[in-house]
């Protein structure tokens, strides 16, 4: 067996160095926060960056195995995230016409217990849900920060009650018809004045509540470039006493997990035997594309409280084109497939092409930047796949 640790979609070039340049500004202030804090003998946890992808989705009251229920201590909070600069689609298979299938993030976090459980959903469908607990010290110094992009937007309730000294207004406009007004938080070193830390919030300038947040580089290469920008819904409380949290036995991680596949077998039989049904194909080439190999195997989630543990496994079957290859799962799904697009869509998102038919879940995945992912591509593989002859 060959166990393969697979990393999420590589971003572009310019991208990726937005990344890592808003990853390295934001270890800088993590640092120079936990230095300042340990000077005046408090604990401070700096901001937390997550790119999330993924797990227990359903409405199932039953316990995954390799999972227990941890239940909330005291109040838990809810909110609600749109991603604003998502820009996948979702294409009608029988008409060809696109339109946006934005990407929704929803959060609950529990302070007594530290755990948070992020559900996303790509076009109303759950696609990724998973709980992470990202605590540190221990005692009377244990300190439980929420997950970004909850933090730092959760000390108080409104923009009239923060003090000046840790926001700064910085300019006011409308947001889906309300008037608002921005405030930004302000990156405060140890020994240095004040400067915009990137962190902005807009309020209602009528009713005072957060409806949107988004980040802005203020440093390197990218600066003055909108990082991220969600829509926000803040939703009621939710008492501890009604709600556990899905937790791995090893104990929730920090990160989200990653994804781990094992192959093993090759050939169309063995596609036959993992799927329990006919695969698809695109034959043996598709525009001058030739088959390559097919190999099977499971994927599952991968933590890192458990090393070389899969949770939540699923079998797939493989199909390698060269430039792309068609992954497809039959009778379960992994982790990060947890609902199945709607019936006649495409979806063209997350680096990837994806979509439902004759209970298989198709996911074209490209190998490399030559291979486009558009509406065209994207329609002629679908309507290209077939069961597989004999």
């Amino acid at each position: 067996m060959t166990a393969i640790l697979e990393a999420p979609p590589e971003p572009s070039h310019d991208e990726l160095e937005a990344l890592i340049e808003e990853a390295r500004r934001r270890a800088r202030r993590r640092r120079l926060l936990i230095g300042g804090a340990a000077s005046a003998a408090l604990l401070l946890i700096g901001l937390a960056v997550g790119l999330a992808l993924v797990l227990r989705g359903g409405t199932s009251t039953a316990v995954p195995r390799g999972f227990h229920l941890v239940q909330a201590r005291g109040p838990v909070t809810h909110l609600r995230f749109e991603n604003l600069l998502d820009r996948g689609v979702a294409i009608d298979v029988s008409s060809g016409a696109a339109r946006p299938a934005r990407i929704t993030q929803e959060l609950w976090w529990n302070e007594g217990s530290g755990l948070t459980r992020t559900v996303y959903r790509r076009d109303g469908r759950i696609v990724a849900d998973w709980v992470v607990q990202q605590c540190q010290g221990s005692g009377p110094t244990r300190f439980c920060a929420p997950p970004w992009p909850y933090l730092p937007y959760q000390q108080l309730p409104s923009d009239a009650q923060r003090p000046k000294s840790e926001f700064r207004r910085v300019g006011s406009g409308t947001f889906r018809g309300h008037h608002v007004v921005w405030s930004e938080q302000l990156y405060r070193p140890p020994g240095s004045k004040p400067s915009l830390g990137g962190d902005q919030v807009a309020y209602d300038a009528v009713t005072h509540r957060p409806v949107a947040l988004r980040t802005i580089n203020r440093s390197g290469r990218f600066k003055g470039r909108t990082f991220s920008y969600n829509a926000l819904k803040v939703l009621p409380d939710l008492p501890g006493k009604k709600l556990a949290f899905v937790v791995p036995d090893g104990g929730a991680d920090r990160n989200p997990p990653s994804s781990l596949n094992v192959v093993t077998g090759h050939g169309l039989r063995a596609a036959r035997k993992a799927l329990g049904k006919t695969p698809l194909w695109l034959g043996r080439a598709f525009q001058g594309r030739r088959l390559r190999s097919v190999v099977v195997g499971r994927e599952g989630e991968a933590t890192q409280r458990m090393p070389g543990r899969m949770l939540l496994p699923a079998h797939f079957a493989r199909f390698d084109y060269g430039r792309f290859s068609v992954k497809e799962f039959g009778q379960d799904r992994p982790p990060w497939y947890l609902e199945d697009p709607a019936a006649g869509t495409v979806l063209v998102a997350d680096s990837r092409i994806t979509f439902a038919r004759d209970g298989i879940l198709v996911s074209v995945e490209p190998a490399g930047p030559k291979f486009r992912l558009d509406r065209a591509t994207a329609l002629a593989l679908a309507e290209a796949l077939r069961p597989v002859d004999g």
